[in-house]
């Protein structure tokens, strides 16, 4: 299944898209991940999951704000409902010479970025919901201000991290993304089982030479990587959400050794996965 073009159609008398988005849930990579020649700005207001954007895999929850360039493929997925605030616009949205005025600089250099994919942290965060929320709520040349005055205040913001590594190459072709689709789909069905590069090989009609110089060369990652980045994701999960210790977690995420799991965990998370239950579950956060 390849990331499918969303048409994205402007509605009557605006020159961008400005919605909220609700889901019951979305759980499969294949019913997500898509791309479009629009830029986006996506601030989930209720739902938590895994967050696909071009070659990276991270958690989202509630309070998560990102950005995405032009053609840039992306997808959540989540088995909880979701609402997210979606803001889509033409690089050009105000003509063509728009970006190349002295006052929107700033602009022009934060969709350039954007390329990579952004997320946003700190007090950007909560600001940037208040002004995303001013212009769904405005009408006319006021609706317009706003959004312009949202992208000034993100081009602006110290706080933020690209999603996707330097070397990403956005520009892949449409085999190479229903590939790596194709790959997810597979490890995030089976992920708390064993999976197996040979399986995987296979789905994409490819040799386990090709395939792993395939995974190097456009998701920047190996097999590996991928699976236990999937099950580190889960087992954070089970950490935030649940009060199950450390041999149980290590077990539901698909590793069958706790000392790899821990080993793993502190790799990809930075600190250890006890460090990580005792900072998590003493601000209340466990179910």
């Amino acid at each position: 299944m390849k990331p499918e073009f969303e048409k994205i159609q402007n509605r009557p008398l605006h020159s961008f898209i400005a919605k909220v988005v609700k889901r019951p849930k979305r759980p499969t990579l294949k019913e997500a991940w898509h791309f479009h020649p629009e830029v986006e700005i996506c601030l989930t207001l209720k739902s938590e999951g895994r967050r696909f954007v071009g070659n990276n895999i991270s958690a989202y929850q509630s309070g998560d704000l990102v950005m995405f360039g032009t053609n840039l493929p992306h997808g959540f997925i989540t088995k909880m409902p979701s609402e997210q605030i979606v803001l889509q616009m033409q690089e050009n949205f105000l003509g063509e010479e728009f970006l190349e005025k002295p006052e929107t600089k700033n602009i022009k250099e934060l969709f350039i970025k954007a390329k990579r994919g952004i997320q946003f942290h700190g007090k950007t965060q909560k600001k940037a919901k208040n002004k995303a929320l001013r212009v769904l709520q405005a009408d006319g040349l006021t609706k317009m201000v706003e959004l312009l005055n949202l992208l000034s205040y993100l081009a602006l913001s110290k706080e933020y991290s690209f999603i996707t590594n330097k070397s990403f190459e956005s520009n892949m072709k449409m085999i190479e993304l229903e590939r790596i689709q194709v790959v997810y789909d597979y490890i995030l069905k089976n992920y708390q089982e064993e999976v197996s590069l040979a399986e995987a090989a296979r789905l994409v009609s490819m040799t386990k030479t090709s395939f792993c110089k395939f995974l190097k060369k456009h998701a920047k990652k190996t097999f590996s990587e991928m699976v236990n980045g999937i099950r580190i994701n889960h087992a954070c999960d089970l950490i935030i959400q649940t009060d199950k210790n450390i041999t149980t977690i290590t077990y539901e995420s698909g590793f069958n050794d706790i000392s790899y799991f821990s080993r793993t965990f502190k790799k990809i998370m930075l600190k250890s996965p006890k460090a990580f239950i005792t900072e998590h579950r003493s601000l209340g956060m466990q179910r």
